[in-house]
């Protein structure tokens, strides 16, 4: 056991002194073909404490020393259990998987306990983290609350004190992080520790529109960094640094309801549920679930399946997806340091994000966890386990790792070095690293194509002249690997 430790560390410490020599800006992009998938398990339906795993509401967090997840349950207790990670069975049949029969710890309600009584009326769980605090074991638990139709709330955060003991821990809180409540009330997790001193923090905290209320609401997914000292040590407020923020006046993407039906970046449907920087890399992942990219979105409509909607939904009932967004950490830096508005970052890559286990109607992952040491990413597939009984449905775990090998027929870690500028322009946008045959298309901020124009150099002077001082989507589609690059682009007279 002794040798294994010691191996690891030593291994460790070499991966650090290569990242160390290389500058975290010219990190390379990751590429989500490397996200292989390693397996999943199964939890057993059945009530522990006072709720159970059935519908559960999504949010997890990987505890190191135990090898084991926080779990939230059912939607309508919030309670927290945690649970033995069993052997991963690499296999897209749910009979196949380990099931795990009974938690750690049985199920517990955390929302009503503060000393403040939670007068906000905090009801939502939206983030977990786990963190052993000089010998004390943790759990950060964010929250929201789900209709908070005033958009009043100011508080986000309680620390359960002892992790080991949820029903019995004394619980602190509620604190506010900086940036908005509903902005950063949903997944936290770590940052890697060649990025900590350059982005202001050793994590990140962040959350998206997708629930009620859309006006309070980062109608993109954010970010926010943060040390963890200063969170634990809180009496009131805990310090950010703003890297990542959208609003319903700036939203990812204007068209959220797919009008133009050009729109497959972000809708009224989107939820970003976890979010993380990849070590060894310059990409922030966040992951969660999309829809209305062919049908649009309608608003308390009949679906094509006779559903009748109570809010947002597809007129197309399968017009929904598992999604991911990647972004390019020296975006967020250029956020903190002002030369980016947190809203003018783009996605430098985002598409469909298929696990297995999804079930009929649900394409939702409903939270994530990442281990640094392993390179695991757990995710939490909302409802995916269909062989429990016509009632039941508790999620699958799946179990994803981020040092897979670029696939041969996807697209290159290294791909974007493309640059464009100056932005803003007043003119013309010089266009360089371009390979092969590229279509460069230009929408208006609503979605609205304007032009599209074609090119084989690997340079390009884009003529803005004759458009309007506003905001642009600049989307560059290489036609040979069919790698697609966006960003923001300002025009100015």
């Amino acid at each position: 056991m002794m040798k294994s430790v010691c191996f690891f560390w030593i291994l460790l410490a070499t991966f650090t002194c290569q990242i160390s020599a290389q500058s975290t800006e010219e990190l390379p992009l990751f590429d989500i073909s490397q996200l292989t998938y390693e397996g999943g398990f199964r939890i057993k339906a059945s009530k522990n404490g006072v709720s159970e795993i059935n519908y559960s509401q999504g949010p997890i967090a990987y505890n190191y020393e135990n090898h084991s997840l926080f779990i939230v349950g059912h939607t309508h207790q919030q309670a927290i259990a945690e649970y033995a990670i069993p052997e991963i069975i690499k296999s897209e049949e749910l009979s196949e998987l380990n099931m795990v029969e009974t938690p750690i710890q049985v199920f517990s309600s955390i929302l009503d306990r503060t000393p403040d009584g939670n007068p906000e009326k905090i009801d939502r769980v939206g983030g977990l983290y786990y963190v052993n605090y000089g010998g004390q074991a943790k759990l950060i638990v964010n929250a929201f609350e789900y209709y908070d139709a005033p958009a009043d709330n100011t508080v986000s955060t309680l620390i359960i004190d002892n992790a080991n003991d949820i029903e019995n821990s004394s619980v602190s809180g509620y604190f506010s992080f900086e940036g908005g409540a509903t902005h950063t009330s949903g997944w936290i997790s770590p940052i890697p520790e060649a990025w900590q001193e350059t982005l202001g923090g050793s994590h990140i905290t962040g959350h998206s529109s997708g629930i009620p209320i859309i006006s309070r609401c980062s109608a993109g997914p954010s970010a926010f960094s943060f040390e963890m000292n200063d969170a634990l040590n809180a009496s009131n407020t805990i310090k950010t640094t703003t890297l990542l923020d959208f609003s319903l006046s700036n939203p990812l993407h204007e068209d959220l309801s797919n009008e133009s039906k050009t729109n497959n970046i972000w809708t009224h449907l989107s939820r970003a549920t976890y979010g993380f920087v990849v070590p060894g890399t310059r990409t922030y992942l966040t992951i969660g679930y999309s829809g209305g990219y062919e049908s649009g979105v309608c608003y308390k409509c009949t679906q094509d399946n006779g559903n009748l909607c109570g809010g947002y939904c597809t007129p197309e009932a399968d017009d929904n997806y598992q999604y991911y967004w990647l972004w390019d950490v020296n975006d967020l830096l250029a956020v903190k340091n002002g030369t980016l508005r947190p809203h003018e970052v783009m996605p430098y890559d985002h598409g469909f994000f298929n696990t297995p286990f999804q079930a009929n109607g649900s394409k939702k992952i409903g939270g994530g966890s990442f281990d640094p040491a392993t390179g695991n990413l757990y995710l939490s597939i909302q409802s995916g386990d269909t062989e429990q009984g016509t009632y039941s449905r508790p999620p699958v775990i799946a179990v994803y790792n981020v040092n897979g090998e670029v696939l041969s027929d996807n697209r290159p870690i290294n791909r974007p070095t493309l640059t464009m500028y100056p932005n803003p322009t007043s003119g013309i946008l010089y266009i360089e690293g371009l390979v092969g045959k590229s279509n460069i298309q230009i929408n208006d901020i609503s979605g609205k194509h304007i032009r599209t124009v074609t090119t084989e150099n690997s340079s390009y002077e884009l003529n803005m002249n004759d458009l309007a001082s506003g905001v642009y989507a600049i989307s560059i589609l290489n036609v040979g690997t069919e790698t697609l690059y966006a960003k923001k682009v300002i025009k100015v007279d």
